[in-house]
Parts: structure tokens; sequence; C-alpha cells
């Protein structure tokens, strides 16, 4: 099934840079570093909304993930050929999944300025997968978990489809033991989420398989009813045995628990 003509455009629009003027139907979970906001700026915030649609911006995050200078696409790792078959408790499968998702800190000009933060998926020893627009403008990144921390950097992107490697070269990642192509999923599946929404290191969520679609670029993405915020981007989204089945990427502004990922299989095409 495609996506609605609306949201192609605008998915589109969050990945590739199309037109602001959708930037209002669909938001990122764009994983930029968030500022507290007072509480007379959501008043504010509330009363404009109700009285004068507030003028679209192209999000600058956006735009410099599809301008950046970042390597070619290609797949460095060879995707892993084993699926799980056997099916775990929520506890059993955060245990066993969870040291394969990092935090991801993506530091600009020094000193160690944060530009934006999000998680990634360990998918070999040395390289994980994660969303473009989480380290388009890294000088500098850093995979966290609760066992080590490493430095990496892109060696493959494709920013028009929000896909990127990440490699490491001081040390070994913890790798995800299965993964499950998108072609042999279906609707009512459970599923569950491990990232780092607001900076929250290995945070669990869980809820239902909701739909499969496909952009008119034919990218295969997985609707979830499974929470995701802000750095969530990047992170991994689970089957109930602790396969791979994607990677957390986007929300709808505005509604409930309509959210995406981009199939895990993807990264291999």
């Amino acid at each position: 099934m495609k996506l609605p003509i609306l949201l192609v455009g605008v998915v589109t629009y969050l990945l590739a840079g199309c037109a602001a003027t959708e930037q209002d139907i669909l938001g990122f979970a764009s994983d930029t570093v968030p500022k507290r906001s007072t509480q007379r700026q959501v008043e504010t915030r509330q009363k404009t909304k109700s009285t004068k649609q507030p003028q679209p911006q192209t999000p600058a995050l956006l735009l410099s993930a599809s301008e950046a200078r970042l390597p070619a696409w290609s797949v460095p790792s060879s995707k892993p050929l084993k699926v799980l078959r056997s099916t775990l408790t929520p506890t059993e499968l955060f245990t066993k999944v969870s040291p394969a998702v990092y935090a991801v800190a993506a530091e600009g000009q020094p000193p160690r300025q944060l530009t934006s933060q999000g998680s990634a998926v360990a998918v070999s020893s040395k390289e994980a997968i994660t969303n473009c627009h989480v380290v388009a403008n890294a000088k500098s990144i850093i995979l966290a978990n609760g066992v080590r921390t490493l430095s990496a950097k892109v060696v493959s992107a494709d920013p028009s489809t929000d896909r990127c490697y990440l490699r490491v070269a001081d040390g070994e990642l913890d790798p995800v033991s299965g993964i499950r192509d998108y072609t042999t999923l279906a609707v009512g599946e459970a599923v569950f989420t491990i990232g780092s929404p607001k900076g929250l290191v290995n945070t669990l969520g869980s809820g239902l398989l909701s739909g499969l679609r496909k952009s008119e670029g034919e990218s295969e993405y997985i609707q979830i009813t499974a929470p995701v915020s802000e750095g969530s981007s990047g992170g991994g989204l689970f089957d109930d045995r602790g396969n791979l089945i994607g990677v957390t990427t986007f929300t709808v502004r505005d509604s409930q628990n309509l959210n995406f990922a981009i199939a895990a299989s993807e990264f291999w095409r």
C-alpha cells in the first residue's frame, strides 16, 4: 500500500526538502536539542494558534541534512541472515536487544557543542545504522549506552531517504542478533521501540504495527502506535522476538500515535 498522496508529499519534504508549506501537517522527531519554553511563551503560542495560522519555516536541520557533505551511499556491512523465532516477554526482549541500541550525540564546533541527539542500532561489530538528519552536521559523533562510549563517523549516506551508516574505530559494538524483511511483516503485530527520547538512553516503548506503507520512490515504511519523541530518530523497532524490523524516523504532528520507521531491510538496498 502506498502512502496517501498528501502524506507522501510531506514525508518527501521531511526527508528531502520539499515545499515548506507542508511542515504544519507533519513533524519530525527531529532530535534538535530542545529549548525550554516559559509559561508565557506557551500561552502566546496557544493564542496564536487559535487566531492566526503560523507561517511555516523549513527546518534548518533538514535542509542541511541534504546539503551537508556526506559520503556516497553504499552498504558497508553484510546483512545479518538470522531470524529469531522464539517469542520473548518485554523484559526478556529488552535484555536481549538493548545492548545493540546506542544514544547518538552529534557534536559541532569546539568546545563540544551538542548540535543534535538521537539513536542508532548496531548491525555489525563496527557499523550502526541511523537517520542522516541526526548526524548530518556533526563534526564528531559519540555513541553511548549503559556499557560503553565510542566515537564514530558517517561512512555511507543517502539523505534523500534519511539512511546513514556509522562506523566506530576505537572499539566494538554489540550488534542485533536477528533482522526481518519488510515483506514478512503483518499489520497487527506487537512491536517495541528502543531509543533515547529526550536523551533518556535505552527507553522501551510498545505498540502495534498499524500500517505498511510505501512512498512514491518505493521506500518502505512501517506505521506504528508505539511512542516516539525527540531523540527517538535512529532507534530500533523490533518485533516480539527481538528481530530488528525498522529504524524509527518521524511522526505525524497533532495526531495520536501516527509514528513511522524506515524498514530495516531498506538499509541493505
